[in-house]
């Protein structure tokens, strides 16, 4: 996908009455606003449509699959652009055969070179280009799940009633979206069976416990079982953003030959039965799922694990866990032990997560080997897991002082950005931002138009992530150092010196760009 800027200059494939084939982007968000160089007319396009360019990222995967070791592949990034553009517009027949011919070409071209691809149900909210009811769609969507389950006669009456109220070419339309993407996943999933694709995930976008998504999950299913292929092979999953990283900690760890053992401990007993918000199933399913797909060997103790998953599970009713899940944690780093931290909240909230509880009794963040406490328990489980495989399988790789240095360093650094992000941002700072913009008088802050304010907003955005930088970088943990194996004997390590760059991507409060700096130091000579 070509990322766009205000300022850019762009040539269409048609020219503009006019005769001028050139735009300026003046504005981008959820559409893009551009004017025409020639007569200064305005017009307003889909964000997808303008920065859809499949055949370019094609072609740049064809010409450097020479130069790898292999390819993780998105599915809706080559067939529509992105994610976002994959809701919007359904698959085609002669646009998805394309796409099975280029994924026959590529492996061609790989050899023997695996090839790792991924696609996404769609999610139950219907694409924002239909005109009807949104939440009638939802639930429309729920019933005829529920229908094909429980066959209750006041559900078919209800369905009945709501598709009164629905555009029926919107019905169709919406329906439409799933069985095009099940029919082209299923080509996929026969791709894997023949070996041309070497590993194939199909993740579920924001499940919920009924609703066309889940049915036609159970549908690829089902034929993945059909054809007798393994886990090893297709995965059908939930979640969706992490899934790429998950595919390359698999990648990684396959290349190395290294298979992690995992002993996975929550805060308490609920912790593993609880059904997070916008998930399809247990955390304790979740799990399951993300450490096959990290081809992990589960183990019954910590004494046996070369890795020690922590899952914290935060409600209003478990706040008594915190301090003790904290002096856990304390306890198994202060035995060497590496852990990959999951924080979660039930609610999004700040009192509920575990992170501030770390700062108070002292556990020395520095020695966790990952954190995620970032959207949906799909997406945090799954990041926390594929970065400490990751870390663990290439970190027996480098032999010398500095490569092994670096390593840490990078460690620290993704850390930091998730501390700063998953907790600063998401748990704290993001509700400044909206109720900044509330009192401005914006009401929809999930998706804003910040046309007018989006320098001073970034600002304000800037300067009060860099006061919690400030707060963590004088903070007792920050400052505890910590040791390195290296061919040079053991360095005692400390960090300063944390700053953040922190901005809105696009004019909405839901995420940030951040990148960090911090500096590492050796203490003993």
């Amino acid at each position: 996908m070509i990322k766009l800027e205000c300022g850019d200059i762009i040539k269409m494939k048609k020219k503009h009455p006019c005769g001028s084939d050139e735009w300026e982007v003046i504005k981008v968000g959820a559409d893009i606003k551009l004017k025409c160089c020639g007569c200064m007319h305005e017009i307003i396009l889909k964000r997808s449509l303008v920065e859809k360019n499949t055949k370019k990222i094609q072609k740049w995967l064809m010409d450097n699959i020479d130069k790898s070791d292999g390819v993780i592949v998105s599915i809706d990034q080559l067939l529509h652009g992105g994610l976002l553009a994959s809701r919007e517009s359904g698959t085609k027949q002669d646009e998805s055969q394309i796409l099975l011919k280029f994924m026959r070409d590529l492996k061609t071209k790989a050899k023997d070179k695996p090839i790792y691809a991924f696609n996404v149900l769609p999610r139950i909210t219907p694409p924002p280009t239909l005109e009807s009811d949104s939440k009638k769609m939802i639930k429309i969507s729920r019933l005829i799940d529920e229908i094909s389950i429980f066959e209750n006669e006041d559900d078919i009456k209800l369905l009945a009633d709501l598709k009164e109220d629905i555009k029926q070419e919107d019905l169709d339309i919406y329906l439409d979206l799933f069985r095009r993407n099940t029919a082209l996943n299923k080509e996929l999933i026969n791709l894997a069976k023949e070996g041309i694709i070497t590993k194939l995930v199909i993740g579920q976008d924001d499940g919920e416990d009924f609703g066309i998504p889940n049915m036609e999950k159970k549908s690829l299913i089902n034929y993945v079982h059909s054809l007798g292929i393994s886990n090893d092979v297709v995965m059908i999953t939930k979640g969706a953003d992490e899934v790429a990283l998950s595919l390359l900690a698999n990648f990684v760890q396959t290349k190395e030959n290294y298979q992690p053992k995992v002993y996975v401990e929550y805060n308490d007993e609920k912790a593993m039965r609880t059904v997070m918000p916008f998930m399809a199933g247990s955390v304790g399913s979740t799990v399951e799922e993300k450490l096959v797909m990290a081809n992990a060997k589960k183990v019954n103790s910590p004494q046996e694990a070369g890795l020690i998953l922590y899952v914290f599970i935060g409600n209003d009713e478990n706040m008594s866990t915190q301090r003790q899940s904290a002096l856990k944690i304390k306890k198994y780093l202060e035995q060497g032990k590496k852990v990959a931290l999951v924080d979660l909240s039930k609610h999004f909230s700040a009192n509920e997560v575990l992170f501030p509880t770390l700062l108070k009794e002292d556990v020395p963040i520095n020695e966790l080997t990952s954190y995620a406490g970032w959207n949906t328990a799909s997406n945090s489980i799954g990041t926390a897991l594929a970065n400490a495989v990751i870390y663990k399988a290439i970190r027996p790789t480098f032999n010398t002082t500095n490569d092994m240095l670096t390593v840490e360093y990078n460690r620290l650094n993704i850390n930091y950005e998730r501390f700063l992000e998953d907790y600063y941002y998401l748990k704290e700072v993001i509700d400044v931002m909206n109720i900044t913009l509330k009192n401005h008088g914006y009401e929809n802050v999930n998706d804003l138009d910040m046309e007018h304010n989006y320098i001073w907003m970034n600002k304000l955005l800037q300067s009060d992530m860099q006061k919690r930088a400030n707060q963590l970088n004088n903070s007792e943990v920050f400052k505890m150092p910590f040791k390195v194996q290296t061919p040079e004997g053991v360095f005692d390590l400390t960090i300063r010196n944390l700053q953040v760059d922190v901005f809105f991507p696009w004019p909405r409060t839901f995420e940030v760009y951040l990148d960090v700096r911090l500096n590492l130091y050796r203490l003993n000579n």
